[in-house]
């Protein structure tokens, strides 16, 4: 009988230590963050269980490079750049190097891009989609290519996915709303055809009818994650005259792109307007209002899913999905105020 291959799973549980510390010593030996009793337990583990670990998709590679490849949706988004400075961070401090890639929010240039850093023979790939499909993405896997997925989920994509909990998020900045006395709330969402887009709504829609306040489909307006389309979205509510207090729009740059919507017709937040934006990025601690918000944990993301990639690498790509839901944390400030409802 064949004796089924010793994962780095059970040298981490023979050692004590988690995974991703059996990953630093086998790939970094020199790692100056690894006590010596601690690389001591972990070779002692791998001695004891034979481990040795599954190198059959980097046989087909080549040599490792050191160098992971990171697409985003689109630099110019200060929440990305955010994002890309994080896992810069990371891959610094752990010796790798990194291949920065936009893809403008467009699909065929993010597909392009991950032909490109395959070619590049990147030992892995972190990518924020704009949409590909789980077919794409399973298909490059397939080839040998370790994926994580940030801050986006794709179903059916079999690689590890770290982002936080938009439902969370969403539930958070309405119930927000709610407690200040506001119940015609309005909602910007990102595009509809993104999970976190959908979750963030769905955390919208679930806390009014928690709370018995009817979701009225007339202040529901799809925006692009842009500046551009939250000013656009905003314009459109007030011209129609729906008679609605606040907004939670579903990122920060949307949010603001509603203030000056507001500001333009001769309104104020929060006098007039209460809003709520989603990430807080740097520019929301400074703006002015200063922007209430939903705060993602953009550090402990981008760690969390480097350390998935290098699992990887190290394991041989398990292929093993597994999700990991962050916590979002609701940061408030100035652009929201409490509903006097006598008036």
């Amino acid at each position: 009988m064949v004796r089924k291959r010793v994962t780095i799973k059970e040298v981490a549980k023979r050692a004590g230590v988690s995974i991703s510390t059996v990953s630093r010593v086998l790939n970094s030996r020199d790692n100056k963050y690894i006590r010596e009793v601690t690389r001591n337990k972990v070779m002692q583990a791998v001695k004891e269980l034979n481990y040795k670990p599954d190198r059959r998709a980097q046989s087909l590679r080549g040599v490792a490079t050191k160098i992971i490849g990171l697409i985003i949706p689109n630099r110019l988004n200060p929440y990305f750049e955010q994002v890309a400075q994080a896992i810069e961070e990371v891959c610094f401090d752990e010796g790798y190097g990194i291949l920065l890639c936009s893809s403008n929010n467009n699909q065929k240039r993010e597909s392009i891009y991950l032909d490109l850093l395959e070619k590049q023979k990147v030992d892995g790939i972190v990518i924020s989609t704009v949409g590909l499909t789980r077919e794409r993405f399973n298909e490059l896997i397939s080839r040998g290519i370790p994926v994580v997925l940030i801050d986006e989920d794709v179903p059916g994509v079999n690689a590890p996915a770290v982002f936080a909990n938009n439902y969370m998020g969403g539930c958070q900045a309405t119930q927000y709303l709610i407690q200040l006395g506001h119940e015609r709330i309005a909602f910007i969402s990102g595009p509809i055809d993104l999970l976190s887009s959908r979750e963030r709504y769905r955390g919208y829609r679930d806390t009014l009818a928690k709370e018995g306040i009817k979701v009225g489909k007339e202040l529901f307006k799809e925006g692009s994650f842009t500046y551009e389309s939250g000013y656009r979205a905003t314009w459109e509510l007030l011209d129609e005259r729906n008679k609605f207090t606040a907004i939670f729009c579903s990122n920060d740059l949307m949010a603001f792109g509603a203030i000056r919507a507001i500001q333009d017709k001769g309104e104020k937040v929060p006098r007039d307007y209460s809003i709520v934006g989603f990430d807080d990025m740097y520019f929301s601690s400074i703006s002015n209002p200063q922007l209430t918000t939903v705060a993602q944990p953009v550090k402990e993301m981008a760690f969390r899913a480097f350390i998935a990639l290098k699992e990887q690498i190290a394991e041989g790509f398990s292929h093993e999905k597994s999700h990991q839901f962050l916590d979002t944390k609701l940061i408030v400030r100035e652009s929201c105020r409490s509903l006097d409802k006598t008036k």
